[in-house]
């Protein structure tokens, strides 16, 4: 009924996820590029086997007035699901807009405000339906947020440390997010790479439905093939496919899967 709280959906976009593990995915970031550049790196992507879009970005000013077109046009020119990625903002919860089929919801296990742990996502809960005006929210794939090396950025804004990859900390870490029954360890570097020994640790660590997402600092596709090889269920990238020679390069990371 139109502006009747909207429900959940149904967790379908977690079982389609379980369905395609050992990929390359590609993340797009909306607030660096042109809308025809997002539609066709999408499209590219799509073609050569992503089995979803993640758009995401950690600065998101005038996130509405920038994504309320852009998000529906993505899932209309893709046949693959179009995922939202985008950190929380206090008193406001996870920006959102009508159109897409799910969404990261980052739990960030590793700051010292509990805002950006867990409180976020209850305010999320509460004004989403009033943002999305009675449309389906996107479904909430829930994930332990991890930063991995050097993030300063993530630091001053989400009052976040680094993650130790180190197997007492790993398993410190891993024993939350069983407890927590979380749907995904999503682990990012911004300044470095993560060390694929710590997907195989939180491998062996978590449930065996919990699905590993690793980003950051992924330049080819032996990277990508490293990660899914120690236990990652998806390698995303982004930037190694945001210079002008994106067509030439987005081929190596979609099509290479092992070493």
């Amino acid at each position: 009924m139109q502006g009747a709280t909207p429900g959940w959906r149904a967790r379908e976009l977690v079982t389609y996820l379980h369905d395609t593990t050992g990929s390359a995915v590609c993340i797009i970031d909306p607030f660096k590029l042109a809308d025809d550049e997002v539609l066709e790196r999408a499209e590219a992507a799509e073609e050569l086997g992503s089995p979803f879009i993640v758009l995401a970005s950690t600065d998101h000013p005038n996130f509405r007035e920038r994504m309320t077109t852009l998000v529906p046009e993505v899932s209309r020119a893709v046949s693959v699901p179009t995922l939202l990625h985008f950190p929380p903002t206090r008193g406001e919860g996870l920006p959102v807009v009508q159109g897409a089929a799910g969404y990261l919801w980052p739990a960030l296990l590793m700051s010292r405000d509990p805002y950006f742990v867990w409180q976020s996502l209850l305010e999320s809960a509460a004004r989403w339906p009033a943002l999305l005006a009675g449309a389906t929210p996107p479904e909430p794939i829930l994930c332990a947020a991890l930063t991995v090396g050097p993030d300063y950025l993530s630091e001053s804004v989400l009052s976040t440390y680094s993650l130790e990859e180190s197997r007492q900390a790993v398993h410190e870490t891993a024993c939350l997010v069983r407890v927590l029954g979380l749907d995904m360890v999503y682990l990012y570097s911004r300044n470095q790479r993560v060390d694929p020994r710590t997907c195989t640790m939180f491998r062996e660590e978590i449930l065996p439905d919990q699905l590993i997402f690793v980003s950051g600092n992924i330049r080819t596709g032996e990277d990508i093939a490293q990660h899914l090889d120690a236990g990652a269920d998806f390698v995303g990238f982004a930037g190694a496919c945001e210079g002008p020679d994106w067509r030439e390069r987005m081929p190596d990371l979609l099509t290479m899967r092992s070493v």
